[in-house]
């Protein structure tokens, strides 16, 4: 009976989750297919691509990849993956390296409208953080991209499976096989919120938490911050980021933390989830983990060196948002950050 009780609470859990996360999306996917239709359906696809070639070409992608990327950042990265489910048959195959690039840089750039508002509530500029994930996914993938070809691997065909796509162009068929990536999306959502949910109740977050707090600490940031940085690396940047807004109205706390959090969980969050996510979707292991991760501590290192000199004064005028600057008392403006040495 206690069992039983269990299963219900874990699955009716894991079915609000799912439904909470699936409905507005799919607000959003809907309309997108229908547009992406009529894009394919007018011919358009190469002019928007030629549009963007010069981008997609530093990294070493096709050109037809601009409009997933640009569907991630603007809508999310289930977005993304659906119109690459929609349009990969229409151009030559990618490399699994290509893919991996591909998948890596939606990592890092992806659902700026929603993601870029909770780091401004949090208390950074939006147009800092837009360019330093906008930025920096473009100089991982051209890296990536490099290290790929100058080790000759993962040089092979990439292949979304069968039942992510179809060749048929009739309207019905088109929109059975949406309905069909539909149910697919949401059944990736609820099994990927059911698997994070085992590992909170395991204790597998708590040890990754335990794993990340002596290197957060080399990166700017003290007790004060480390539990809401680890939140977000582990589950989310929308959740670390609320977090980081609760407590910012709360107590004052130290700008420079705050930012190196903000950064931090900007170019490497939702370890699990999104990183399954992409894995299941084609990406290699070497870019979608490794290599991402070593870039996101790098480069949130390299930011912390070069910012942790930076005039207070300054910093707050120029990186922090008002949203910030209303929270965080003048007095405290020469508050050194503990762990800036």
């Amino acid at each position: 009976m206690i069992f039983s009780n269990k299963i219900y609470i874990f699955s009716d859990y894991v079915f609000q989750k799912t439904k909470k996360a699936a409905i507005p999306l799919f607000k959003l996917l809907i309309p997108l297919s229908i547009v992406i239709r009529i894009v394919q359906e007018l011919e358009l696809l190469p002019y928007l691509s030629d549009v963007l070639e010069p981008v997609m070409h530093i990294v070493g992608l096709p050109a037809e990849t601009a409009l997933v990327w640009l569907t991630s950042m603007v809508v999310s990265i289930y977005g993304g993956l659906f119109v690459l489910f929609s349009i990969y048959p229409s151009f030559e195959p990618m490399t699994v390296a290509q893919m991996s690039v591909l998948l890596t840089m939606i990592l890092i750039a992806h659902t700026f409208p929603i993601e870029l508002s909770i780091t401004k509530k949090a208390g950074v500029r939006v147009w800092v953080m837009f360019l330093i994930r906008f930025g920096l996914a473009i100089l991982l993938g051209f890296s990536l991209s490099k290290i790929y070809s100058a080790l000759h691997i993962l040089q092979v065909d990439a292949h979304i499976s069968a039942i992510f796509s179809t060749t048929k162009t009739t309207w019905l068929a088109w929109g059975l096989n949406e309905l069909k990536n539909y149910a697919l999306i949401l059944l990736i959502i609820f099994s990927l919120i059911a698997f994070i949910r085992l590992l909170e109740i395991i204790g597998i977050l708590k040890l990754m938490n335990k794993l990340l707090e002596p290197i957060l600490k080399h990166l700017g940031m003290s007790s004060d911050v480390l539990p809401l940085t680890i939140a977000g690396l582990t589950i989310g940047i929308a959740y670390g980021g609320g977090l980081m807004i609760a407590e910012s109205q709360a107590k004052r706390l130290n700008p420079k933390e705050v930012f190196y959090s903000i950064t931090l969980m900007g170019l490497f969050h939702s370890i699990f989830e999104d990183t399954l996510l992409m894995l299941s979707m084609g990406g290699h292991w070497s870019g979608v983990i490794l290599y991402r991760a070593l870039f996101a501590f790098v480069c949130t290192f390299l930011i912390f060196r070069i910012t942790k000199n930076m005039d207070e004064a300054k910093f707050l005028k120029y990186v922090m948002s008002k949203n910030f600057n209303s929270t965080y008392s003048k007095s405290d403006i020469n508050k050194p950050c503990p762990e800036c040495g």
